[in-house]
């Protein structure tokens, strides 16, 4: 090998050249220094059992050996792979021949292993021209030295694409990232800094970390690194507390320290802003307590629909029961009366008082029952004067039932939302009028308190209380469809409902009305 080819070599391999462009004048350099019609330099993937054409170059009179930039899959038996597998000797292949991978060859080829150690990076294949012949040594050589610059030009680029993919990391990181000297001063900080210490990296690098966190932070930080640095740990963990006008940010802090010949150099780490970890922490608990409890609320609602028809059903059987002992039992006594009262006008009875007299007494008792119904189903009393009035009116109503009854109002007084109104009406309606028909009390209270926000009812008797179900599904098939109807219409407002009853220890409603949207 001459000199110059020496040389040329040498330049080559010390070049900053990327792979292929180095592969490209090595191939170029053997056309232009031996009597070969072709050269190609072919990479191996050992992973895929393949060889890609890296450069491929050719005498302008002829065909190249094997096409630029392709990849071809070496089988066993072809003449590439037997190449392969002899790497201390070229191997060659007559032309004429048909190989499974190169196809028909026109011109004899010579393949030199790019060995490196005991590795075989790839193959030096170059084409004779007819009638002449080629040193191999140097040839050998050459493909020796090619295998060293594929393999050093792969780590370079390898190391190149590292080094970006880390730098990104680091640059995109939503953690800060930082590199302080033995001194304490920022040799490197990513964007993160920005939203850290309101600084962008170019005025943040080279000045000292103790600028930007607080006394006590730089005093634990320096004894922490010290201490570490004294024990030779490599890495280490605290805290950094980082004042912003009148908020403090606690960042945590993981680094490494950097040693040269026993002493500190520099060391690295990463922070994270854990109040940012611990808002969404709580968020996050906090949509799933929203989470789960719409979920209740709306596994109660289902209930509540499908025992609303039932309850509907209840309540038109009180009333037609109501109808029919009341009023309905009157007009027909009336009716029968009236018969009576006929028969003796048609006898030529001269005397008719008495039977005036009862017929006037049976439609007086109708229609003051009559009327009572009427006023239990809607009392004028809440339309007229409103709710305080009405709820005084149903305490009166327990009063005449022999219940001693304590009727109180908390708080500013005043006249709430229809459908309010009505709804707190009907949860006092019916809560006394199971402590009349079912408590066996001797006294009641009845209080309401307003407030900006809330309005709470609570109804409480010495009665003697019952076993309360849990749910509005259990109610319904105790038969308590009063109660149901009642938690139905607080769920509606999006009240809250409470109820507490034993046997034996009396029974405690409340119900909280929020009046505000």
């Amino acid at each position: 090998m001459s000199a110059e080819l020496l040389l040329e070599m040498g330049r080559i391999a010390r070049g900053n050249l990327n792979r292929d462009e180095a592969l490209q004048k090595i191939a170029l350099l053997i056309l232009h220094n031996f009597e070969v019609s072709s050269a190609a330099v072919l990479l191996r993937e050992a992973a895929s059992d393949a060889l890609y054409v890296a450069a491929s170059v050719c005498r302008d009179d002829r065909e190249p050996a094997v096409p630029p930039d392709i990849t071809l899959k070496v089988g066993r038996d072809s003449f590439l792979s037997r190449a392969l597998r002899e790497p201390e000797q070229s191997s060659s292949l007559e032309g004429g021949i048909q190989d499974p991978v190169l196809g028909m060859v026109k011109e004899s080829l010579t393949a030199f292993p790019m060995t490196y150690g005991r590795r075989i990076p790839g193959l030096l294949l170059v084409g004779i021209c007819p009638g002449r012949s080629i040193q191999e040594e140097p040839l050998m050589a050459i493909a020796a030295q090619a295998g060293t610059v594929a393999l050093r030009s792969s780590l370079i680029e390898n190391l190149r694409q590292s080094e970006e993919r880390y730098q990104s990391l680091m640059e995109n990181a939503s953690d800060l990232v930082f590199l302080l000297d033995k001194g304490g001063r920022f040799l490197y900080v990513n964007q993160a800094c920005t939203g850290v210490f309101s600084c962008p990296p170019e005025d943040v690098r080279g000045r000292y970390f103790g600028e930007f966190v607080t006394p006590e932070s730089w005093a634990k930080t320096v004894a922490t690194v010290k201490k570490g640095a004294q024990n030779r740990k490599k890495y280490i963990e605290y805290s950094w507390e980082v004042a912003n006008n009148s908020t403090v940010t606690v960042l945590d802090v993981r680094a490494s320290l950097l040693y040269q010949d026993g002493e500190l150099l520099m060391h690295q780490g990463i922070a994270r802003d854990l109040s940012r970890e611990r808002m969404l922490k709580e968020e996050i608990a906090k949509r799933g307590l929203e989470l789960n409890l719409s979920k209740s609320r709306e596994e109660r609602m289902r209930e509540y629909l499908a025992v609303a028809s039932m309850a509907q059903e209840e309540e038109r059987a009180r009333i037609a029961r109501e109808i029919h002992d009341g009023a309905l039992q009157y007009l027909i006594a009336l009716g029968r009366r009236l018969d009576l009262l006929e028969k003796s006008i048609k006898g030529g009875a001269q005397e008719f008082g008495t039977s005036f007299e009862d017929v006037h007494s049976l439609l007086d008792v109708a229609s003051s029952h009559l009327r009572e119904f009427a006023r239990n189903l809607r009392p004028p009393v809440l339309d007229d004067f409103g709710l305080v009035s009405a709820c005084e009116w149903l305490a009166d109503q327990t009063q005449k039932e022999g219940i001693a009854t304590r009727f109180s109002v908390k708080g500013p007084v005043r006249r709430l939302p229809q459908e309010v109104e009505n709804s707190a009406f009907r949860i006092a309606q019916e809560a006394l009028s199971n402590t009349i028909k079912h408590s066996g009390a001797t006294s009641a209270e009845f209080t309401m308190e307003f407030t900006d926000e809330w309005l709470t009812l609570v109804v409480q008797d010495n009665g003697k209380g019952f076993e309360s179900p849990g749910s509005p599904g259990a109610l319904v098939r105790a038969g308590q469809m009063g109660l149901v109807g009642m938690f139905e219409r607080a769920e509606l407002l999006s009240a809250v409902m409470d109820l507490k009853s034993h046997p034996g220890s009396g029974t405690r409603l409340s119900v909280k009305i929020p009046l505000t949207a």
